[in-house]
């Protein structure tokens, strides 16, 4: 029988060394020396690790979250995206996404939404959001906003969300508008009739503290993900499309606003329209 020995970074001399030149130029100088790296869970700040995808230059068009919280009808973690958003100027983030929960009262959701403004060091920038959705809007097993990329002026609200019903005929024409920002796609963890007996909210073995599954209640876990993510799949599939759609039409116009200027200057210098120069396809050259 072998043994094996757990991996101890400590036992490598300067494990860090090997990462000089990969990490951004704010690293501190002293990780390079450390024989241990210490990290941080992201659900200190956010259960969802959207952060990192809205770093300016990312050009994010879509995000896909499937968030496992016990309780995502009650932390809302899309809500708390909008904070950091507007703090870090993002543009086209859907701003006015998440959902009340059943039991906050308007003036816990103004609090929460007070929060955020703390953090967002944006004062009244929320002042418009404080009200509970109208019926209908409320957590669904996939739900899909987009955001408006529309550019607005400085203390100025920025232009609200849209959020995408799949029964909806405009769908596809909100997310291949031209102003149309980042569409987000959610899948919480939430019961489903399809998987009876499973419920993050009620099922013991579902709590956060709970370490120890056994292989029936793995596979009922896994299971409800299933079952959530069929009740959304062709939502993301049109909306995936009628992004890469309008990314596409704005590629053509792109060529084609090209075309013309290359037009433009052949006419500014007095070369016949719809012909080569010499060395510029020619067989003879």
């Amino acid at each position: 029988m072998t043994k094996v020995h757990p991996f101890d970074p400590a036992s490598i001399p300067n494990f860090a060394l090997g990462l000089r030149g990969q990490l951004p130029p704010t690293c501190p100088e002293s990780i390079h020396q450390e024989s241990h790296l210490r990290l941080m869970d992201a659900g200190m700040s956010n259960n969802l690790p959207i952060y990192p995808l809205l770093r300016p230059g990312r050009g994010i068009d879509v995000v896909i979250a499937f968030d496992a919280s016990a309780e995502a009808k009650k932390d809302n973690w899309i809500k708390v995206v909008e904070g950091y958003a507007r703090q870090r100027q993002i543009k086209g983030w859907p701003m006015g996404a998440g959902w009340p929960s059943d039991s906050e009262t308007s003036e816990e959701i103004a609090e929460e939404l007070k929060q955020v403004e703390d953090r967002a060091q944006k004062p009244n920038a929320l002042k418009n959001n404080t009200q509970k959705l109208p019926p209908g809007n409320d957590l669904s097993h996939c739900t899909v906003w987009v955001g408006n990329k529309t550019e607005h002026t400085t203390g100025q609200e920025p232009p609200p969300c849209k959020r995408l019903d799949i029964e909806d005929e405009a769908h596809d024409s909100h997310v291949m508008s031209s102003d149309a920002g980042i569409a987000v796609i959610y899948f919480p963890l939430t019961a489903n009739d399809k998987v009876p007996g499973v419920d993050p909210q009620t099922s013991d073995f579902l709590s956060t503290w709970n370490f120890v599954y056994t292989p029936e209640e793995i596979e009922s876990v896994v299971s409800l993900a299933r079952a959530n993510f069929e009740e959304g799949k062709e939502q993301t599939r049109r909306t995936i499309r009628a992004v890469w759609m309008r990314k596409r039409d704005a590629r053509l116009e792109e060529e084609k606003h090209a075309r013309e200027m290359r037009k433009r200057l052949r006419m500014r210098r007095g070369q016949p329209l719809g012909t080569v120069g010499v060395g510029e396809g020619d067989h003879f050259s």
